[in-house]
């Protein structure tokens, strides 16, 4: 059967479906009936689509092309607005993640896919990888013993351009609007929910204590460098690490304690690491998972009612005195203008002990946290 689709957000992250689409067209497994963007499509985009409906305003394209299912890849801050109208043109939608900037927005959009009986998709990409299910299936049938914790870092570098890049970016809030682009909740969100569903903990009560120390080297609202610790009703201990300030980044890391093993998703990579032994697998998009569950009844790899833990973190942060401002005598710096990047000297061995030792950065006597 072939699937027509609607794409909000063609440009920058939106162009990544625009090259799936592509590839599915070709198998005849859907058809693009209509872009939204409040910018024209580029060179590329408009030779491959410039034949198709174009519009700023995505309820009248809905009203116009009667999708079967709509993706909406734009900014965070404009995902209610944007599924409210996915769901009631009666659309099943594709919500790129972080899937909502607070908890009531979240629930709204939970609730209306309920209500209108419609399939809701978070575009959580780790979750579609071969090596996050083989290790999960691990841990559900006890290779790795009793999971004495599971501890995530991930050391990535910002420029000054990287939040340049919106009006949007490394914000709270924009115009009284909830954004949540910090470092947890935006680039690392994959590093939460994964390991969240990794322990069968993603519903809003399965979070049973919560800590986060919320850092930043720039003058943003926003942390860009964090540690993140909580405890699941199953017992079990989480942490996740990160920084955008790393001088030599690197891709993020699952570290998954066993009594009876120790795994390592890099989920990124779609590489899992057991015992020291190196496992590739392959990868199922959200799209893909999708239309699979449209057409065949295949389970959602990321239903939207699966984000309630993730978003009981990001509520969670947002409630929290804004991020501390490292001190100037802790930082090194590289370049200027827009290429220029600051960074902690060490900030990469810190993010990979928390992981290690399940502790936080001020239990690590790191001195720019304390």
């Amino acid at each position: 059967m072939t699937r027509t689709i609607v794409l909000a957000g063609a440009s920058g992250y939106g162009a990544t479906y625009l090259r799936e689409i592509a590839e599915l067209e070709a198998r005849e497994l859907v058809r693009l009936v209509g872009l939204c963007d409040l910018h024209p499509l580029n060179a590329d985009a408009h030779k491959q689509f410039g034949d198709r409906p174009f519009d700023t305003r995505l309820d009248r394209l809905l009203a116009e092309t009667c999708p079967d299912l709509a993706i909406v890849a734009t900014p965070i801050h404009t995902h209610l607005p944007l599924s409210r109208q996915v769901l009631n043109a009666g659309s099943h939608l594709l919500l790129e993640k972080p899937p909502a900037p607070s908890a009531a927005e979240w629930h709204e959009i939970l609730t209306l896919s309920q209500q209108r009986n419609l399939s809701c998709q978070v575009g959580f990409q780790s979750l579609g990888s071969g090596a996050y299910a083989r290790l999960a299936e691990l841990i559900a049938t006890g290779r790795l013993g009793e999971v004495r914790g599971i501890g995530c870092y991930g050391a990535w570098s910002r420029d000054t351009a990287y939040y340049q890049r919106a009006a949007w970016a490394g914000r709270r809030e924009l115009n009284g609007v909830p954004v949540a682009d910090g470092a947890l909740t935006n680039p690392f969100a994959h590093a939460v929910a994964t390991a969240l569903a990794l322990d069968r903990s993603t519903g809003w009560d399965d979070i049973a204590d919560l800590d986060t120390e919320l850092l930043r080297v720039r003058d943003i609202q926003v942390d860009d460098t964090s540690c993140l610790r909580l405890k699941t009703g199953r017992g079990t201990v989480i942490t996740v690490a990160v920084t955008l300030a790393a001088q030599t980044p690197s891709e993020p890391v699952i570290v998954v304690h066993g009594t009876r093993g120790r795994a390592e998703l890099h989920y990124t990579r779609d590489l899992l690491v057991l015992d020291g032994k190196p496992e590739d697998h392959g990868r199922t998009s959200p799209l893909q998972n999708l239309l699979a569950h449209l057409d065949e009844g295949a389970p959602l790899q990321c239903d939207i009612a699966a984000c309630g833990a993730f978003t009981r973190v990001l509520e969670h942060i947002n409630a929290t005195p804004a991020p501390r401002l490292i001190g100037e005598h802790w930082l090194a710096h590289e370049g200027d203008g827009p290429r220029a990047r600051i960074y902690i000297p060490g900030v990469e061995e810190a993010v990979r002990a928390s992981a290690e030792q399940l502790a936080t950065f001020a239990e690590l006597a790191e001195p720019w946290a304390v």
